[in-house]
């Protein structure tokens, strides 16, 4: 006869404690027991880039950077030196005489601006006092001055109440600037002139340009 439990167990497919027992030692290893048959071998992968063979612990790691050299990038050759200097002598040669023309002319404006303004102010100073500025006086001290450019040769005459002036010849009040040439040639220098005899009153403003 069948017994009733082993009729159940059949009937609900449950494990009969021999199975059971089994299948909890079966991730346990036991001496004398599941012994490895043969000495495990490489895993052989087989990749694009990969032999036949090859093991895990072979292929290339990312992670690991390794400190190469960089090739050294190839310099300048001595004939393309050479060039470079001989066209940044070209440039210079051509540019530095503009660029220095530009200076000088710039300065030259300098100085005639300021004896302009010289000019209109003794000018101004002799309708309201019937006399040219002398030295003393801030505003004429301040336009008289030299503008200390080493191109130029700055000159300023005032004369009052019938003092000698060139040419042994006696002049009523005058004011007088004269710019010219020092190293350069200036064509025409410039000349500023105020001069009051009596009721007339003479004017004449020449600025000074260098010479083309």
């Amino acid at each position: 006869m069948v017994d009733r439990s082993q009729a159940l167990k059949f009937t609900l497919g449950l494990p009969s404690r021999a199975d059971a027992s089994s299948r909890a030692n079966a991730g346990r290893w036991m001496p004398g027991a599941n012994m490895p048959s043969s000495v495990p071998t490489a895993i052989p992968v087989h990749g694009p880039k990969c032999q036949p063979g090859l093991h895990l612990s072979q292929l290339p790691q990312p992670w690991r950077r390794h400190n190469r050299q960089r090739p050294l990038a190839n310099g300048f050759t001595l004939v393309e030196l050479l060039i470079a200097v001989v066209i940044i002598g070209v440039l210079s040669g051509v540019a530095m005489p503009a660029f220095l023309g530009q200076q000088n002319k710039a300065k030259i404006n300098a100085a005639n601006v300021q004896a302009r303004g010289l000019v209109s102010y003794c000018l101004a100073h002799f309708i309201d006092n019937g006399k040219m500025p002398e030295s003393g006086d801030k505003e004429y001290d301040r336009l008289s001055k030299n503008p200390n450019h080493s191109i130029i040769e700055w000159t300023v005459n005032s004369s009052n109440n019938n003092q000698p002036s060139s040419g042994n010849q006696y002049s009523d009040n005058k004011c007088e600037v004269r710019i010219t040439g020092n190293g350069i040639t200036l064509d025409p220098n410039g000349i500023f002139v105020v001069q009051a005899s009596g009721d007339a009153t003479t004017i004449q403003a020449t600025p000074a340009k260098t010479k083309r």
